[in-house]
């Protein structure tokens, strides 16, 4: 199986922007070496919850991320 498709809501996408933003560099390299780039990952993941209603999360859209 190549690709998966599976729902995620706000909060779920927020949990995990969360941590790939507190990922220490040696993590983060490692992760890169395995399954590939951290900052792409979040990327795309940031795009998709962007366009999610956030309203509801009391996450703040003002954080700019470390990438």
């Amino acid at each position: 199986m190549k690709e998966v498709n599976f729902k995620l809501n706000v909060q779920e996408v927020g949990v995990l922007l969360s941590a790939l933003q507190l990922l220490e560099l040696t993590e983060e390299n490692y992760i890169a070496k395995e399954y590939g780039s951290v900052a792409a990952l979040y990327d795309r993941l940031n795009e998709v919850w962007e366009k999610m209603d956030t309203s509801e999360t009391g996450i703040r859209n003002d954080v700019v991320p470390s990438f």
